[in-house]
Order: structure tokens, then sequence, then C-alpha cells
């Protein structure tokens, strides 16, 4: 007896002797906070591919694009990929929209003051068609003139709020005639179309009245200028807006390849 009541006391010492378990709410939390530190790691990781993932597919987007354009073309551009997950976007072979700007083009040696293309269905192989392409140039009256060729003298064009204005002149019966040309451009495929809204005479002579003859020599027809040859083949001009001292033409294409030849060659206007 005395023996067995020596072990229970024994026994009940060191029961009173051990570590107190944690409750089971603590053995949770601390079960969630690791999860939740795993989980973060596991994202910021993913947010960093990302980032850098990004940042590599743009400045190689960029490259492809200053070395493949037209020989008469120059710019430095920046690349911006729209949507999320660009690393996805690159696995799928596809990315949704790639927008290129740039604010140093020069066009056979002009300066352009911006250019804007925004590019949607832009596969990873670039020797595979984009699916559509949006862009905008910006040209101021100096570049305009460089790129529109009137015919006639070639008169230069001065540029008013939503239309064109410029002067030529010609003969009648020997007689030296000036007049000035008020129109409007508007695109036809990858023609410029200048269709003439007014005239009126700038020559002084005297009481003669000459405006019946300019709106002949005028005509209502507009005057169609080729932009082919300035243009890589199948990109079209979409609308032409004439605003605050700019002309700011609209550009698209579709199925079009951004590699090669085929982004390099111009088109033909006819002789």
């Amino acid at each position: 007896m005395g023996d067995s009541g020596g072990w229970a006391q024994l026994q009940q010492e060191a029961d009173s002797d051990a570590p107190a378990r944690k409750p089971a709410r603590r053995r949770a939390l601390t079960a969630v906070v690791i999860l939740v530190v795993a989980v973060l790691v596991v994202v910021g990781g993913a947010f960093l591919a990302e980032y850098i993932t990004r940042g590599v597919a743009e400045d190689a987007v960029a490259v492809a694009v200053e070395s493949n354009l037209p020989s008469n073309v120059d710019a430095t551009v920046d690349v911006d990929i729209a949507g999320d997950w660009v690393l996805l976007q690159l696995i799928s072979g596809r990315m949704d929209e790639v927008t290129i700007t740039s604010d140093d083009v020069t066009f056979d040696g002009t300066p352009v003051e911006n250019m804007a293309v925004t590019a949607s269905g832009v596969p990873i192989d670039l020797k595979v068609p984009v699916e559509n392409i949006a862009a905008t140039v910006s040209l101021d009256q100096s570049t305009l003139n460089q790129v529109l060729t009137l015919p006639g003298n070639d008169p230069e064009v001065s540029l008013a709020e939503g239309s064109v204005v410029y002067e030529d002149s010609t003969e009648v019966i020997g007689i030296p005639i000036g007049y000035a040309v008020t129109a409007a451009l508007s695109p036809d495929g990858t023609d410029v179309l200048v269709t003439p809204q007014s005239a009126e005479v700038t020559t002084e002579m005297g009481s003669i009245d000459l405006s019946g003859i300019v709106d002949r020599l005028v005509g209502a027809e507009p005057v169609r200028v080729c932009l082919a040859d300035k243009l890589p083949v199948g990109v079209s001009i979409s609308a032409i807006d004439v605003r605050d001292g700019t002309a700011h033409l609209s550009l698209a294409a579709s199925d079009f390849i951004l590699s090669g030849s085929s982004f390099r060659t111009t088109g033909e206007c006819p002789a």
C-alpha cells in the first residue's frame, strides 16, 4: 500500500512539472499565419516575375519595331503592353494590345510632331499578322507640305481651323490671275481628297469680275493626292482632322505583318 501511494505521488508531481499544451485556437492561428506568409511569398514572386517579364517584352518589341521601320522613317519608340499578366499573354503566343508611341519621328528627314500606334492581337511570332492596327500621326504645316503635292504650281498649303488654304495662279487669255482656295481634306484609301469650299481672286484687276473664271478653274470636284508611296503596303488613311494648326491623320490596317519587307515596303502611286 505504501509503495502504491508513493508511485501515485511521483506520477502526480511529474504531471505537474510537464509544460502545458498550447490551446487548439493558438495552434490554428499559427497555421493560418504560416499559410498567409507562404501565399504572400508566392504572390510576391509572381508579381516580380510579371514586372521583369513586362519590361523585357516591351524592350524587345521596341527593338523589333525600330529595326523594321521603313527606310524613309526614323524614330525612337516607347512600348506599353496593356492588360494584366503579360507572362500569361506570352505563354498564349499573343499579346492583347500593344501601344507604340514616339515624339521624335522623322519622315524623309522632316520632323513629325507625334505618332501613336495601337495594335491588337499581336502575335509573339512576328511573321504572323497582327489582327488590327490603328495609328495617329500629327503633321505641322511644314510637314504637311512635304507630304501633299498639289497640281498646278504645287502651291504651299496653310492650315486653318478645320480646313486648308492654298494660293496658286494661272493665265486666262494671257492675263495672269492669282487665286486663293479654301478646301477640306478627307481620306479615300491611300489618297487624300482636297475638296474646294470657296475661292477668291487675289489679283487686282480693277472693275473686272474674275470670280466666275476662278470657280471654273478650281471646280467643285476634289483634287486627289496619292500618299500610297509614303505608306507601308496595306495601310490606309481612315480620318483627317485639321485643328489647332496641326493636321492629324488616322491610319488603319488589318492582318498586318510587323516584320520583314511587308513593313518596310511602301505602295505605289499612278504615274
